[in-house]
């Protein structure tokens, strides 16, 4: 809340204004409309615990791995492999004649190849998925999935994955583009059919589909827009996004009992990749921003008493932000990705009109309920996927693109180190943040002259950043102080804002060195006097 401070009879009492700390990002709403403690722009920041810090930069970590990256040849799909008999875990991509291992242990890599002749191309929108200790690489319609035994300490190579002399009333494993593995069956769809149908594997046999029990029409023929992705859910329950309705299946166990329910016809998803899911909360990208799913009741069971089935909300989670996705370019939108990790919600999309990959990353904040930062990379740089696997002494998340895949938030320098499979060399780029706050109008509409501020912010040894004070009607923006760390220490650093005048004022953080952590913001001004100027501009 702004406060007053009374001075003389004749002078105008100064008004002081500002946020004790920084907790997400509006930018939907006009920015003296907020709230205290939302910004109206957060670009490459973390808001953690009230203060506002500039991200950590991306390691590269695929440099020593033997490939000759050619732009043909290149990382084409990705995931997670964990080893059932040791509990490790790596990262596997699909290049164009082999798949590769990789982990800190492995820091070479280790190469799977693919069967004679067999190849993956990136029109085939390849995919991973593991099926107990196997591991399937799908291609597409057009060509048969391949399938690895999942031993890497004598690497055997991959199979052609087909069932010749399935069982009575059986198919084999059809060609597609995805699969998951819920339930002790493998799930994916089935493009042969129609774009609507799913097909559910006999239980611990990935080879044979029993279709009379285990496939799935959802709606075919209707505007649904046929199946995107699934995600597995509680109580053995399947949950399938087509691109204009999202469908649940009960009893994926005994598939001969389950019954189909349609959720929502009112949005869909556009991107398998952006599902994601903390706990009962699902999030997606839908045509309207990310939507998200939550858990249900079911009044036979009493009323309160929650069980998982699931129900659609009307607003998107993206609200606060909406502005942000009329931005991105939604034609090229199927490619997003989004993963939940540390408490956060990452997702990836073309974040411009002209974007065709995903150079942008929104950060949503599970812990406060808010977004929290829109992050960009250097120019070229994109995310095509997200992988988590141990490393070092915990868990850690890995974005992974066609040249490579790159440890997030690792350096503490803020730069970001990007680089090439197979070439040890890397480019860094400073990591460039902003936070502009909300407008300070002290609840008036009268023109203010303000006179000055502070930014209260944690430094260290060469950072560096500039604040700016924006003014509303008139419009006016001064670069009123620069500052470069020469130590370790916590300052208050006080500004004049060059005589601003305006109905409102924005302060502006923008670092290009380092990680400063801003704790908070604070302005004064005070009214135009008896014989002041009363026009807006």
């Amino acid at each position: 809340m702004p406060s007053t401070t009374p001075l003389g009879r004749l002078d105008d009492p100064i008004a002081t204004d500002g946020d004790r700390g920084f907790r997400g990002i509006n930018s939907y709403l006009e920015p003296t409309s907020l709230e205290g403690g939302f910004v109206e722009i957060s670009q490459n920041m973390r808001l953690e615990g009230d203060l506002a810090e500039a991200r950590k930069g991306l390691e590269f970590k695929a440099g020593n791995v033997s490939f000759t990256y050619s732009g043909t040849d290149q990382v084409f799909a990705s995931a997670l492999f964990s080893d059932p008999a040791t509990n490790s875990e790596f990262i596997i991509v699909a290049t164009k004649d082999k798949a590769i291992l990789w982990n800190e242990n492995n820091d070479s890599g280790v190469d799977i190849a693919y069967p004679v002749g067999e190849t993956v191309t990136s029109a085939m929108t390849p995919s991973f998925v593991q099926a107990a200790e196997r591991l399937i690489l799908f291609r597409g319609a057009g060509e048969k999935p391949l399938e690895w035994d999942g031993d890497y300490s004598t690497p055997t190579t991959f199979t052609v994955k087909e069932n010749l002399t399935p069982g009575a009333g059986r198919v084999e494993c059809p060609s597609t583009t995805f699969g998951i593995y819920f339930a002790n069956r493998l799930i994916v769809p089935q493009p042969s059919d129609s774009l609507y149908t799913i097909v559910a594997s006999d239980i611990l046999d990935t080879d044979n589909f029993y279709e009379a029990d285990s496939q799935f029409r959802l709606n075919r023929g209707s505007a649904a827009g046929g199946v995107v992705g699934a995600i597995g859910y509680q109580e053995n329950q399947l949950i399938v996004f087509q691109r204009n309705s999202i469908f649940l299946i009960n009893n994926i166990t005994t598939t001969s009992a389950a019954s189909v329910y349609e959720v929502t016809n009112q949005h869909g998803c556009v991107a398998r990749k952006s599902i994601a899911a903390s706990g009962p909360q699902i999030y997606f990208l839908a045509d309207s921003g990310v939507m998200t799913l939550q858990q249900g009741l079911d009044p036979a069971k009493g009323l309160g008493v929650a069980i998982s089935k699931v129900s659609g909300e009307s607003v998107p989670l993206s609200q606060p932000i909406q502005n942000q996705f009329r931005e991105a370019n939604l034609s090229a939108a199927d490619k997003a990705v989004g993963i939940v990790f540390d408490n956060k919600y990452y997702l990836c999309l073309p974040g411009t009109p002209t974007s065709t990959t995903n150079d942008r990353c929104i950060v949503f904040n599970i812990l406060t309920n808010t977004w929290t930062s829109v992050d960009s990379f250097p120019s070229g740089f994109r995310i095509d996927d997200f992988v988590v696997i141990n490393h070092g002494t915990r868990r850690r998340l890995f974005a992974v693109n066609d040249k490579g895949w790159h440890l997030v938030e690792e350096t503490d320098g803020a730069v970001d180190k990007t680089g090439t499979i197979g070439n040890a060399s890397t480019t860094s780029t400073a990591v460039a943040a902003r936070l502009r706050t909300r407008s300070y109008s002290f609840n008036s509409l009268v023109v203010m002259k303000w006179s000055r501020g502070q930014v209260g912010v944690e430094v260290k040894n060469g950072d560096q950043f500039s604040i700016d004070v924006k003014t509303t009607d008139p419009d006016r923006t001064n670069t009123v102080l620069s500052y470069s760390a020469t130590a370790d220490e916590e300052l208050l650093l006080r500004f004049g804002t060059g005589r601003a005048r305006g109905y409102a004022a924005q302060v502006e953080l923008n670092v290009t060195s380092g990680r400063p952590k801003f704790r908070h913001v604070s302005v004064e001004g005070t009214q135009s006097g008896l014989n002041a100027r009363r026009e807006v501009a």
